[in-house]
C-alpha cells in the first residue's frame, strides 16, 4: 500500500513538535514574535535607540540616567519581533516518486514537521509545489492549519518534469524577501536550480537546501543487465551494473554531493542530505538542528 505523507501526522508527532522552534530569529516593529530577527523600533526588552519625551508618554521608559546626565528627558525606543514568514518549495517531479517510502513522500514529512513548528510560535508558513501541472500555493497561519497542505500533499502523485527553478523564481517575484525558504528535491535538475537559488539568496532570502535520495541511489546492491528509463524524460539506455560500473556510479554520486556542498557553501545556503527511508524521529529533529533550521 503506497504510504501518504499524512500517515504519520498523529497525536504524538505534533506533540512532539511542542518543544522545538525555528532556529533564527529577527527583530522588527510589530511586536508579534517571531521566528527571524531584524532591528526596528518597537516594545519588547532589546534596546534600540531613543527619541525626545512627548507630551503623553509612558513615564516608565523614561531614560533617567539620560536626564541626569543630560538634563534632557529621552524615551528609550526598544527591538520587538515580527512574525516573518516560512516558506516551502518542493519537487513534484517524476523523479521523486522513487524509493519507500518514496522521496516526494518523505521530503514533504519533513516540510509539514517544520511547518507546524512554525504554525505553533505564530509564524506563517507558505508552500509551493514545483510542477508541470501547477497547483495553487497553499497559505498557512493557524496553529491547526497543517492539515490543510497535508490534504493537498497526500493526493499529489509525482510526475513530469521539474520545474524547481521556476517556482523559485516566482518565489522572488511574489515575495516577501526577508523569509525562511526551505528547498525540497533530490537536486538532479542543477543547471536550472542554482540561477535561481543564487537569486533568492543575492535578494535576502536565508536559503536552507534538503535533498532527499533514496537508499537505492547511494548504496546500490544490484548486478546484472538493466534497461533503464528516465522518469521525466522516458529516455531509455541499456546498462551493465557490473562491479566497475557500480565503482564509477559511486564517485559520480560523491561529486554531486560535493558538487551540491560546495555550490552552498560558497551562495551561503544552508545544505543537508537525508534519505527517504529517514523516519520522523529524533534523529530527523538533530539534523535539522545541526543544519541551522530548528532549535
Amino acid at each position: 500500500m503506497t504510504e501518504k505523507v499524512s500517515d504519520v501526522f498523529d497525536g504524538k508527532l505534533l506533540e512532539s513538535l511542542t518543544r522545538f522552534e525555528l532556529a533564527v530569529r529577527t527583530l522588527t516593529s510589530s511586536g508579534v514574535r517571531g521566528e527571524k530577527r531584524s532591528r526596528r523600533k518597537g516594545s519588547s526588552a532589546e534596546y534600540a535607540d531613543h527619541r525626545q519625551y512627548t507630551h503623553g508618554d509612558d513615564l516608565r521608559r523614561l531614560d533617567w540616567h539620560a536626564l541626569a546626565r543630560l538634563d534632557t528627558m529621552l524615551i528609550r525606543l526598544y527591538a520587538a519581533e515580527e512574525t516573518l514568514p516560512l516558506e516551502i518549495i518542493i519537487d513534484t517531479s517524476a523523479s521523486m516518486d522513487f524509493g519507500q517510502p518514496t522521496k516526494f513522500v518523505t521530503g514533504a514529512r519533513i516540510g509539514c514537521c517544520l511547518t507546524q513548528i512554525a504554525l505553533l510560535h505564530s509564524t506563517p508558513a507558505l508552500w509551493r509545489f514545483a510542477n508541470e501541472r501547477p497547483l495553487e500555493p497553499v497559505r498557512l497561519s493557524g496553529r491547526n492549519d497543517v492539515g490543510r497542505v497535508l490534504r493537498v500533499l497526500d493526493e499529489i502523485v509525482p510526475d513530469g518534469k521539474s520545474t524547481l527553478g521556476e517556482a523559485l523564481r516566482r518565489s522572488a517575484l511574489a515575495g516577501p524577501r526577508k523569509k525562511s525558504l526551505v528547498v525540497i528535491t533530490d537536486g538532479y535538475d542543477r543547471d536550472d536550480l542554482r540561477p535561481a537559488l543564487r537569486a533568492c539568496r543575492a535578494s535576502g532570502t536565508e536559503v536552507y537546501l534538503i535533498i532527499v535520495l533514496a537508499p537505492e541511489e547511494t548504496d546500490p546492491t544490484v548486478r546484472g543487465e538493466f534497461t533503464f528509463i528516465d522518469a521525466e524524460t522516458g529516455v531509455e539506455a541499456a546498462l551493465s551494473l557490473d562491479r566497475p560500473t557500480l565503482k564509477r556510479y559511486m564517485e559520480m554520486l560523491e561529486g554531486f554531493r560535493a558538487d551540491w556542498s560546495e555550490f552552498c557553501r560558497g551562495s551561503g545556503i544552508a545544505f543537508m542530505e537525508l534519505g527517504s527511508e529517514q523516519e520522523i524521529d529524533a534523529e530527523l529533529f538533530r539534523t535539522l538542528a545541526t543544519g541551522g533550521l530548528i532549535n
